[in-house]
């Protein structure tokens, strides 16, 4: 049936004419459902600005002061030149500051948290924030670009999360104390360089991280990591991580010369005014089974009577956190030797080692102990001297130094040389190193 009519001259469609009640749906439709879109922007503008509030963020800053030494330099971002810290110094986000030889920095945070800035570093202050709005969180982000920090996190407080991150290299340290994740405590990052005095153009060698209270999660693009109290880890540039042990710090770099003579400087010294012919330093290789790799040759061969001392000598300048705990290694072979024992003075070995330092009371002093291979019939050289060895064989020695009286507190420089009239001595593998944690917990 044609659902159209003519009336009066007047066609009407009839299909769109709808009953009251339908009207009334309609309206209540349309009406429904600009509410709900009205409550969707609503719903979504309040949670933007619910997350603006969380996300916004205000710096905060720190100040810095001298432990010891005189080397403290600070440097504001955009600025080129550097100022010398002698008194407490305001630190802000983007400072860098460097430490020289013998100089210690102490950071205290705007929420107490410290760091411990040692010798020869340089770090950058990344983030220093807080939630400007409620007490949601706070956060911490370090670089350091060479050296050692030490970082004791406080307490997350009144807020809901605290993080404390240092990024070095291929790795990204966190430690942080939230309602349900507490892992507030303290940790120390060491980014060692090819250069030790480098900076962030230079190739990195490895990151060490060590836990010495609480729990710090380590992660690179390889793997992600947690340390417990007294657990360190090595990550090399690639990002891959090394086995955990102990946290114990190294103070001599290179100790294996496999980075040429890098960090060693070469000597010679002669106790008299002749022009006889001093004594030879080279890298060679290593020929035994159950060693590979070089090992540094002294050399000297000569019928002549006098005195020569060659050898090399690495600055180290680092301060101990355990006095007791001092530990020298070394793998050493002595093929020659002359005069027999120790000489006339008992100082004259085929091999010694001498360490200067700052002991605990603030003096300089100096340790050294030999090892040969031959000795004098007639002259026995006292234990507490040198250590005789076989000749022509390869001998791993360990020395505790951690009775050495007063305690050192620096360690300031090691020297390996030989003394005498002819000599030939082969070393490597030279490490000294002492406990992160024990009987001085870090505060």
């Amino acid at each position: 049936m044609d659902q159209s009519t003519e009336h009066s001259g007047v066609i009407q469609d009839t299909s769109i004419v709808r009953s009251p009640s339908q009207q009334v749906v309609r309206a209540w439709v349309l009406l429904l459902g600009g509410l709900a879109a009205f409550l969707a922007l609503a719903l979504f503008t309040g949670n933007a600005a619910y997350s603006y509030v969380l996300d916004s963020t205000q710096e905060q800053t720190a100040t810095i002061e001298a432990v010891s030494g005189q080397s403290i330099l600070i440097r504001s971002e955009g600025e080129q030149d550097w100022r010398l810290v002698t008194e407490r110094t305001v630190v802000r986000e983007g400072d860098q500051i460097s430490t020289g030889s013998a100089s210690v920095a102490w950071i205290t945070l705007f929420d107490n948290s410290t760091i411990e800035v040692s010798e020869t570093s340089l770090i950058r202050v990344d983030k220093m924030r807080t939630s400007r709005l409620f007490r949601e969180r706070k956060e911490t982000v370090i670089e350091p670009i060479r050296g050692s920090i030490y970082v004791g996190m406080a307490p997350r407080g009144d807020f809901n999360s605290s993080i404390f991150r240092v990024e070095s290299g291929p790795a990204s340290i966190k430690m942080r104390d939230e309602i349900r994740n507490v892992q507030t405590g303290a940790f120390m990052v060491e980014t060692q360089r090819l250069d030790r005095s480098g900076g962030a153009e230079d190739s990195i060698l490895n990151v060490r991280v060590a836990v010495l209270r609480g729990m710090a999660e380590v992660e690179t693009e390889q793997e992600t990591r947690t340390l417990s109290a007294n657990e360190q880890v090595l990550v090399d540039p690639a990002g891959e991580h090394g086995s955990v042990t102990s946290a114990t710090r190294e103070h001599i770099r290179n100790g294996d010369f496999f980075h040429q003579m890098s960090d060693w400087i070469e000597f010679h010294d002669h106790d008299g005014e002749g022009t006889t012919e001093s004594g030879q330093i080279e890298r060679v290789p290593v020929e035994d089974e159950n060693r590979s790799g070089v090992a540094l040759q002294l050399s000297r061969s000569t019928n002549a009577g006098d005195n020569w001392e060659t050898g090399v000598q690495q600055s180290i300048g680092q301060s101990l956190r355990v006095h007791s705990s001092l530990n020298l290694f070394l793998d050493l072979r002595i093929d020659e030797q002359r005069p027999l024992g120790g000489g006339d003075a008992m100082t004259e070995f085929p091999l010694i080692v001498k360490i200067d330092y700052v002991d605990v009371n603030g003096h300089d002093r100096e340790w050294w102990h030999g090892f040969y291979i031959a000795e004098h019939p007639s002259e026995p050289v006292p234990e507490d001297v040198a250590t005789r060895v076989q000749r022509s064989e390869w001998t791993q020695a360990e020395i505790s130094l951690g009775d050495l009286e007063p305690l050192p507190r620096q360690i300031s420089s090691i020297k390996l040389y030989s003394s005498g009239h002819s000599y030939r001595t082969h070393v490597t593998g030279v490490s000294l190193t002492s406990s992160e944690t024990g009987d001085e917990e870090y505060d």
